[in-house]
C-alpha cells in the first residue's frame, strides 16, 4: 500500500505523504464519495444502491449506499436505533452514538475492528458510509476517514 506500511508483529505506521483518493458516484441515488485509489472497488449492489471499497491485503473496507426513507415523526432516531442495536447484537462496544443536525454516527470496536457509521438525511434518502478495519491501523485511518467524511456528498435522488 503507498499508505501504509507494515512492520514485523503487525504495527502500521502511515507514510509522511497522504493517500491519493478516487471518487466513486452513485448514479442511483446521486451521492459522491472518495476512497484510497489503492482499494478495489466491489461489483456494485444489484439494486445499484452502494458498492463496497477493499484495501489491496483485504483488511480495511469502506461501504457506501443509500437508500430512500421518510425520517419524520423520529424515523432517524430509529434508524438509528435499529443500526446501535446491530452492532450491539456484534457485541461491540459504542464509543461514539451521536446525532448530527441531518443526521447519525456510530463508532466503536468489535472483535479488534474498529467501525465508523456515518448516515446523513437529504432529500428523503439516507446515504450511508461505513469504514472497518484493524484497531492497530487506527492512527493511519483517521486522516483517511477525515478525508472521507469531507468528501461526501449525500443523495440528491429525490430533490425537486
Amino acid at each position: 500500500m503507498n499508505w501504509l506500511l507494515l512492520l514485523g508483529g503487525g504495527l502500521a505506521l502511515a507514510n509522511l505523504a497522504p493517500p491519493a483518493y478516487k471518487t466513486y458516484h452513485n448514479t442511483r441515488f446521486g451521492y459522491r464519495i472518495d476512497y484510497p485509489a489503492d482499494f478495489r472497488p466491489q461489483p456494485e449492489a444489484g439494486n445499484g444502491d452502494g458498492r463496497r471499497f477493499v484495501s489491496p491485503d483485504g483488511q480495511a473496507v469502506l461501504s457506501a449506499y443509500a437508500s430512500y426513507g421518510d425520517v419524520l415523526d423520529g424515523g432517524l432516531a430509529e434508524n438509528q436505533k435499529i443500526a446501535r442495536q446491530g452492532w450491539q447484537e456484534k457485541h461491540a462496544t459504542l464509543v461514539l452514538d451521536q446525532r448530527t443536525r441531518t443526521g447519525y454516527v456510530l463508532s466503536g470496536q468489535v472483535k479488534g475492528r474498529i467501525f465508523y457509521e456515518k448516515t446523513v438525511f437529504k432529500s428523503n434518502t439516507l446515504t450511508t458510509f461505513l469504514w472497518e478495519y484493524p484497531a492497530t491501523r487506527k492512527a493511519a485511518m483517521d486522516a483517511v476517514i477525515r478525508h472521507t467524511i469531507q468528501t461526501l456528498q449525500p443523495s440528491v435522488a429525490g430533490a425537486d
